[in-house]
């Protein structure tokens, strides 16, 4: 019998001057979805303080125009800082490598007045106020770090805080790390359907649930959304403007009259199109943000009136 085929990531590195080192690390973050380690680099020629920036792609990634991507990011900052060099460097990356390479950067973070991410190997004491979600990522999507997830994360605190839904049920499609259930689950949803088609992603959700406490509250499974018939108050999908274009009709009839569906995963070129299909379709627009540091990745939020 055959051994599975190792999986091969792809770590990307770049020398930059400290003060872009957190530009760079959250451009990273954003195009990849994945992790970030951040090194000095000593001794500091000529007293230049310097940070070397560590990125990785997955294989299916790897594959990609990604890549082209992150050398016409580095390419601009070499307009603005003509006298430094962004040569970045790359090498493979066995995946069992990958999995604890970019912990280091993983540090707990608020997201919102009162949402807290920590990794489950990270010690937090908690403010009186804080909602603490406790995530270890695996191989799934979904930190928080992520604008896609941080927008949609502060548009449910904000629909729980405002209390525009009452004990509601949810729908997560693409449940990654499971992290928008969670964080729903522990804003006051009485129940939520998480689903991945990744039985990878599903396994990490279920554990990230159990991690928290929220067996009781959170279901975790690999159903199609296709496969799913009773109605929801509130619905998230953090996926690709495609897929979200695809569901459009289906993630509508499953949205009870007055609920909510949070829409990102997608850039804002990509935003009026998907705006159009779901207006369309009589739901009405409730909000749209853009991330604040890139002004890149975007979310919708709708209403069924």
């Amino acid at each position: 019998m055959k051994e599975p085929k190792q999986r091969i990531w792809l770590e990307i590195s770049v020398v930059v001057p400290a003060e872009l080192s957190d530009a760079v690390a959250n451009f990273f973050v954003e195009t990849t979805g994945h992790g970030v380690k951040c090194e000095d680099v000593e001794p500091h020629p000529e007293g230049t303080l310097l940070v070397k920036v560590t990125g990785y792609l997955a294989p299916e990634q790897a594959e990609t125009g990604l890549i082209k991507k992150i050398y016409a990011y580095l390419a601009s900052l070499e307009e603005l800082y003509p006298e430094h060099e962004f040569k970045l460097e790359h090498q493979p990356l066995p995946e069992e490598e990958w999995e604890t390479a970019w912990q280091v950067y993983f540090k707990p973070i608020k997201v919102g007045k009162r949402l807290v991410i920590k990794p489950s190997w990270e010690a937090y004491v908690p403010e009186p106020e804080d909602i603490v979600i406790e995530i270890d990522p695996g191989r799934a999507f979904g930190t928080g770090h992520h604008p896609s997830t941080y927008l949609i994360l502060e548009t449910l605190e904000e629909i729980f805080e405002k209390e525009l839904l009452k004990d509601p049920t949810m729908l997560d499609v693409g449940t990654g790390t499971g992290i928008l259930a969670i964080a729903a689950a522990k804003l006051g949803a009485r129940e939520v359907i998480a689903i991945d088609i990744d039985p990878e992603a599903a396994e990490v959700a279920r554990e990230n649930v159990l991690r928290n406490h929220l067996h009781d509250k959170v279901f975790v499974s690999t159903t199609p959304v296709w496969e799913i018939f009773s109605g929801f108050d509130l619905i998230c999908a953090n996926i690709s403007a495609y897929e979200l274009e695809l569901m459009a009709e289906k993630l509508t009839e499953l949205l009870n009259s007055k609920g909510f569906i949070l829409l990102s995963g997608f850039l804002k070129e990509e935003a009026p199109k998907l705006k159009e299909k779901y207006l369309s379709l009589g739901l009405k627009l409730y909000a749209e943000k853009i991330d604040r540091e890139f002004k890149e990745w975007t979310m919708l939020a709708f209403q069924k009136t």
